[in-house]
């Protein structure tokens, strides 16, 4: 928290835009890894795949991890798929945390 605005959370997120990012992905809470890890595989494989809006790929990435008959794309690293399998990524902890903030 910043010291001078008690009601304002500052993060990693909001300190890339004050240095004059266009915008950038963060997190309102900590996460795990493994989720994280198929988070943004889904993220960047969505971002790269005709969703050139950030905040319209994050939320394919969020329903992704919400869908129990999700696909593991072809980029997804197979070694990685089968650890993400062993984690429930429907859990609101997996996915709810990644916001967008910038243009």
């Amino acid at each position: 928290l910043s010291s001078g605005h008690h009601d304002e959370a500052l993060t990693l997120a909001s300190s890339f835009l004050a240095a004059g990012a266009v915008g950038a992905v963060g997190t309102r809470w900590p996460v795990d890894d493994l989720p994280t890890m198929a988070f943004m595989i889904m993220f960047h494989h969505y971002l790269n795949s005709g969703y050139d809006d950030p905040p319209t790929a994050l939320r394919a990435a969020q329903c992704w991890m919400l869908n129990p008959g999700r696909s593991f794309v072809p980029a997804f690293p197979a070694n990685m798929a089968e650890l993400a399998r062993t984690v429930d990524l429907t859990r609101a902890e997996a996915w709810a945390a990644f916001t967008y903030q910038g243009q």
